[in-house]
């Protein structure tokens, strides 16, 4: 399914228009704007390096982009000189530095986290295919924080790998988390005039969305127990070091994905029981086989089965992912099925439109992308078929393989679609497969033809009775996809049954099939030499995990600064964050900083001056955690010495202390900032 094409100038210029073009493109159909701004963003980028670094340079580019199964695709071609050693340069990305780098490709390391699959030929034309399944999403993670410039070194250390969602205060952060899915929340435990427990409380009152994890941040360890009392799921003690922050929210996301996983196991057997698949052995002249295997407590691999006058029709349907979401998506479009069903004059093409108009006029399914095939079996030998986006039905025999090349846009994806009825017969010897893209995720969920692999399991065994040659390929699936398959797949072998033996080909002879269902599987055909690695590793399928409660694991450890040298400094944190993001983002922050504090530190002496004891408490909390985060140890422990004090006399001495010591140790940082550049 063609989506938007462009031939344009090679100039800035018209990757603008581009840029704004295919986004306003996008935004009418149904890919989340998280999926359609980051593979915009890396076609921009990379058309960006082709327009200034290309020698000789291009004098025009241009765009396609289309949809193939679930996986998007973009062409972007150049008429100007090739780009030299992209290879290496793709492999050597990398999104632990961030800096553009003009040889080497502008913004690669983002490109490459977000794409599944590059592909570069060098010209003339130089071609870029890139690849995206709509399946694939980043966590979001919601920060709160209410000091800009923590909330600012925050977010630009959890942009490179997760979608981040910001707010200041408690009322945007509970509006935030209550209208977008949220993954995780990120917060400091003091937000302004109110605790950040009061968000913890204010979600766990919330009945209408699912527990999200919480990770806090305190310059305050003793407070851990009265938050951990309250759901926090784990802390950071500032100074948070960019390891320490990364680490502690990659592990409590994957810690909140096991305890789902063991919640939905525990629930699993009742829904899959609503969507249990099954179809009988024979439907009209046609024998069937059906297969399947689940991923966790199984998913969105959907068949079901409608009889209707003179023909047979046969639902299947996969939507995106495995799990929970997935399975409870297997229903809802398992009820709408059987209530287009009250309608028998819908063709197989018909009845898709129809469906897909009834999930377009649902902004709820946006999260249930579905491929799925109409498969109608006639009385008379006939079949029909129409396809959304489905991986395309194969007819083999011992001798030949083809793929029924019907087409058609994913579900829900666009409004008013069109889908096509194709009519086919199977001649004898022949059979039809039907399958889903968790058999091969990589190929099958751009649409295309089933693996040849696959093909090849089906072809050896077409001698076989049908009942005989599905046993044997499934075990020789479930071999070769282990026993902890990434994706749920399914698979249907059809033939006719009311043909006679005597007209099928002879069998091969027995102990070659039974040698072949005895060897080990193998790992398949290499991959295309001028493949690019994939962007990002596969998703890792988890193992089962037993319904026993789930240890808590012991809070991240605090962070604890090196020793402050002799001018009160420690700079180990400070060259830590240098190195996590881009110099350009690293200038700017310690530029937002130093201006910053130094206004802090004008308004601290006028505060000093007033003797306000309460005010000086509030502000001696914000600046500990942000002294603290930019390297001015000395000073931040004067600050929490003034926000812990007992009573004013008591603060008295180490603020006053602070006005003197901050400035001086505002200076050391400038110098030492101003000989690292």
């Amino acid at each position: 399914m063609d989506l938007f094409e462009a031939r344009r100038p090679a100039t800035l210029e018209s990757i603008s228009w581009i840029r704004k073009a295919l986004r306003r493109e996008l935004a009418q159909l149904r890919i989340g704007a998280d999926i359609s701004d980051e593979v915009v963003l890396a076609l921009v980028e990379l058309a960006t390096n082709a327009v200034q670094h290309a020698r000789p340079p291009a004098r025009e580019i241009a765009v396609r982009v289309r949809l193939e199964g679930i996986v998007l695709t973009l062409d972007l071609e150049d008429d100007g000189g090739p780009f030299l050693g992209f290879a290496a340069a793709w492999e050597a990305a990398s999104l632990t530095r961030m800096a553009p780098d003009a040889e080497s490709g502008r913004g690669l390391p983002l490109a490459r986290h977000f794409l599944d699959r590059v592909r570069y030929q060098p010209g003339p034309p130089n071609r870029f295919e890139l690849r995206r399944q709509l399946a694939r999403r980043r966590p979001q993670v919601l920060v709160v924080e209410d000091e800009e410039i923590l909330l600012e070194t925050y977010l630009g250390l959890l942009e490179p790998h997760y979608r981040v969602i910001a707010a200041r205060d408690l009322r945007s952060a509970l509006l935030l988390a209550r209208e977008t899915k949220v993954d995780l929340i990120l917060t400091d435990f003091h937000l302004g005039s109110e605790p950040g427990t009061a968000l913890v409380a204010a979600l766990e009152e919330d009945r209408d969305r699912p527990p999200i994890p919480i990770v806090m941040i305190t310059a305050d360890s003793s407070v851990r127990t009265r938050a951990l009392e309250l759901g926090i799921d784990t802390f950071l003690i500032k100074p948070v070091t960019p390891e320490a922050l990364l680490e502690t929210i990659q592990l409590t996301l994957t810690r909140a994905l096991r305890q789902r996983l063991r919640l939905f196991r525990y629930f699993g057997t009742t829904l899959s029981q609503l969507v249990q698949p099954n179809l009988p052995d024979t439907l009209g002249p046609f024998a069937l086989a059906l297969l399947h295997e689940t991923a966790d407590i199984g998913g969105g691999d959907l068949v079901v089965h409608l009889p209707r006058p003179g023909r047979e029709r046969i639902v299947m349907v996969d939507v995106m992912g495995h799990g929970i979401d997935a399975k409870a998506g297997a229903i809802a479009h398992a009820a709408m099925v059987r209530a287009l069903d009250l309608d028998p004059s819908l063709s197989p093409g018909r009845f898709l439109a129809r469906w897909s108009e009834l999930i377009f006029g649902e902004p709820a399914f946006d999260a249930a992308i579905a491929t799925a095939l109409v498969v109608d079996l006639l009385a008379d030998g006939t079949i029909e078929i129409a396809s959304a986006g489905h991986p395309h039905p194969m007819i083999l025999s011992a001798t030949s393989a083809r793929a029924v090349a019907c087409e058609g846009p994913l579900l829900g994806f666009a409004d008013r679609p069109r889908y096509e009825d194709m009519r086919l017969t199977l001649a004898p010897g022949e059979r039809l497969l039907l399958a889903t893209d968790g058999l091969d995720p990589a190929e099958l969920a751009s649409g295309g033809s089933c693996p040849d692999w696959l093909v090849g399991e089906v072809q050896s065994r077409a001698a076989l009775p049908l009942p005989t040659a599905a046993g044997r390929t499934s075990a020789r699936i479930s071999a070769r996809l282990g026993p902890d398959p990434q994706d749920d797949w399914m698979l249907i072998l059809l033939e006719r049954s009311d043909i006679a033996a005597a007209e099928i080909a002879p069998a091969a002879p027995a102990h070659a099939d039974a040698q072949r269902d005895a060897a080990p599987a193998t790992s398949g055909p290499p991959e295309n030499p001028t493949s690019l690695p994939p962007a990002s590793p596969p998703p890792v399928s988890l193992a089962p995990v037993a319904l026993a409660p789930e240890p808590v694991p012991p809070p991240v450890p605090p962070h604890i600064p090196a020793a402050a040298d002799a001018d009160g400094l420690d700079l180990s944190g400070v060259a830590a964050l240098r190195n996590a993001v881009s110099p350009a983002a690293f200038q700017g922050l310690a530029e937002r900083f130093v201006e910053n504090a130094a206004r802090r530190f004008e308004a601290w002496d006028a505060l000093v001056a007033a003797g306000d004891g309460v005010a000086l408490r509030r502000e001696a909390h914000a600046l500990a955690g942000l002294l603290g985060q930019f390297g001015l140890a000395g000073a931040a422990d004067l600050a929490r010495q003034v926000e812990h004090a007992p009573d004013a006399a008591a603060q008295l001495g180490p603020a006053r202390a602070l006005s003197v010591e901050g400035p001086r140790q505002l200076e050391k940082l400038k110098s030492w900032l101003e000989q690292d550049q």
